[in-house]
Order: structure tokens, then C-alpha cells, then sequence
């Protein structure tokens, strides 16, 4: 073997490690973004459940949230605006949910979740006066939440 082929075969041999360091690399960074997505979908969870749970620790929080599930035309208007403020925060955490697909295709625990969030009248009217232009950012979780909404009303009536 002279060195043009000796020369030749390592160039073909450095060019192939190359792309199996390539190969690993890339695997690494799918992997490592498949955790970040993880880990940011656990905060957002772990957030949503503080924040609902501060809700229901603090008295004057969880008695505005019941006066405005059942009788949400009696909220005086700073009362309108605070239940306005937690409910953004509860529905921003809900998109963020939506978009990282944590159940998959799987819409049963989002189906249930929304039955929950819409059951009031207070609730519906939420959506309603603020609730849908959050939503809008994702046209699929906007079309989700407006199906239940429908069947909620429609119940109600």
C-alpha cells in the first residue's frame, strides 16, 4: 500500500467516526431536549397546583372564587378583576399544558379538567368575557374547550 491509498483510507475512516460522533451528538441533543420539555411541563404542573392551592389556603381567595361560580353577577367590580387576574394565570398554565402534549393524543383527563373549569356559570363567563382570546393562541385547544363549553351551556339551559 502506498501513502495515496494509505492517505486515502484514513480520510475515509476519520470521515466515518466523524459521522458516527455526529450520530451520537445528535441522539444526545434529542434526548436532552425530550428532558427539557419534560422538566418544563412538571414545572407548569407544579405551578398550576401551587397556585390553585393558594387559592383555596387563603380565605378571602377561595370566597371570591365561590361567589363567582354561583352568583358572578353580584361580584363587585374589583372583585371582577382579581377573579379575572387568577383565572388568566389558570388558563395561561392550561396552554402551556395543551401545546407540550403531556397525555399525548389522550384528550379524556383535558376533557375532564375543563368540565371542572367551565362547570359554573361563573366559570363559563369567564371564558366568555376573557377566557377565549388565551385560548386563540391555539386554535385545536380553542376548538376543544368551545365543544365542552357548548354541551356545558346547553346542559344548562
Amino acid at each position: 500500500m502506498d501513502w495515496d491509498q494509505l492517505a486515502t483510507l484514513s480520510q475515509l475512516v476519520t470521515g466515518a467516526a466523524t459521522l458516527l460522533v455526529a450520530g451520537f451528538l445528535w441522539n444526545q441533543l434529542r434526548v436532552q431536549h425530550r428532558d427539557s420539555e419534560r422538566d418544563f411541563a412538571f414545572a407548569n404542573e407544579t405551578k398550576q397546583q401551587d397556585l390553585i392551592a393558594s387559592w383555596y389556603s387563603d380565605e378571602s381567595c377561595s370566597n371570591l372564587l365561590w361567589k363567582a361560580y354561583n352568583s358572578y353577577e353580584a361580584l363587585a367590580p374589583e372583585e371582577v378583576h382579581r377573579f379575572r387576574l387568577m383565572y388568566q394565570q389558570m388558563y395561561l398554565h392550561q396552554l402551556n399544558a395543551w401545546r407540550l402534549k403531556r397525555d399525548g393524543d389522550d384528550l379524556r383527563r383535558w376533557r375532564l379538567q375543563w368540565e371542572r373549569i367551565l362547570g359554573s356559570p361563573g366559570q363559563r363567563r369567564y371564558l366568555e368575557d376573557w377566557g377565549r382570546p388565551i385560548l386563540e393562541l391555539d386554535q385545536s385547544l380553542c376548538e376543544f374547550v368551545e365543544e365542552i363549553y357548548q354541551e356545558l351551556e346547553s346542559q344548562a339551559a
